[in-house]
């Protein structure tokens, strides 16, 4: 929920349209009447998404109330990939060959081969590829880059798999940068980094799908466990910024961070849908294959 800024004046109409869609609209003309906005008890259907949970509401808790403000989302929906044939897709964000971070919670269930959380790929060939995956073969989870065909391994450590909990994974990458220093990959579990590796090459390629739950290339290794709350930045986000967004809770709102490109809360879902709303104000939607019963309330 996202009210307006207290500083602002206010309209029934705009509050009236919060309730129904999520968001003020200061334009909305619809008429709505005290009564209903003092005794409503849920917002889209989330009965955690009002100021308290006891009608009647005074307007001022409607001025304080701010989910964004808290820096905090809806957090009612994941995305239960089912290791089988579910995953999204889209054409590539600009910029992320050089540099780039991605942020999710995660929870394996038992895998049995490799599964993909997350990939840049290629439009042609392999020598190229940023990847986030669970290897099954060493139990990890591990952040691959592959720029002009020389590999850049980091891992987490063990015990993720099948442990019945949430997992915030961070991973970023950076390459091209002047200072050598800065050419690096690094993997965070649960706000703590287990792993760098020195990059030496860059990409050399052109850019193909960006790919959430499987191997977009081979076209398997499907991801079998929950995904939620993906951010996506062109920028390699530091240790200090890895750890404000796992001690945050989830979902974290990322709107402020100036190199978000794309954020994924799965909050907009609805059974069937075959898109993605990307929940910055990028429009980098995804398209979903095979999206039924894929949306779960199992969340962080």
């Amino acid at each position: 929920m996202a009210v307006p800024d207290s500083g602002n004046p206010v309209s029934l109409a705009g509050i009236g349209a919060e309730i129904s869609n999520n968001a003020y609209n200061a334009s909305a003309t619809t008429i709505t009447s005290l009564e209903t906005i003092a005794t409503e008890t849920s917002i889209n259907s989330n009965s955690s998404s009002v100021p308290n949970s006891s009608a009647p509401h005074a307007m001022s808790e409607w001025y304080s109330y701010d989910h964004d403000a808290a820096a905090s989302f809806a957090d009612n929906v994941s995305f239960d990939f089912d290791g089988a044939n579910d995953y999204l897709t889209r054409t590539p964000i600009s910029g992320l060959e050089t540099t780039g971070s991605v942020s999710a919670w995660v929870k394996l269930d038992s895998m049995s081969a490799n599964g993909f959380i997350f990939q840049i790929r290629e439009e042609e060939g392999t020598n190229n590829q940023i990847i986030l995956l669970w290897n099954n073969g060493s139990g990890v989870i591990r952040g691959n880059v592959k720029f002009a065909g020389t590999t850049n391994v980091v891992d987490s450590g063990s015990g993720l798999e099948n442990d019945g909990n949430w997992h915030h994974v961070a991973f970023t990458w950076m390459s091209g940068s002047k200072a050598s220093a800065n050419n690096v990959t690094k993997i965070y579990i649960d706000g703590s980094e287990t792993d760098s590796d020195a990059i030496g090459n860059t990409w050399n390629g052109t850019a193909g799908e960006q790919v959430i739950g499987r191997n977009g290339i081979q076209s398997n290794a499907y991801f079998n466990g929950h995904i939620n709350d993906v951010a996506i930045f062109n920028d390699a986000l530091t240790s200090g910024e890895v750890s404000a967004i796992y001690n945050s809770g989830a979902p974290k709102d990322e709107s402020s961070h100036s190199g978000l490109v794309a954020y994924y809360t799965m909050e907009a879902y609805s059974d069937g849908d075959t898109t993605l709303a990307d929940d910055s104000s990028n429009s980098n939607t995804m398209t979903i294959t095979n999206s039924t019963n894929i949306d779960s309330t199992d969340t962080p």
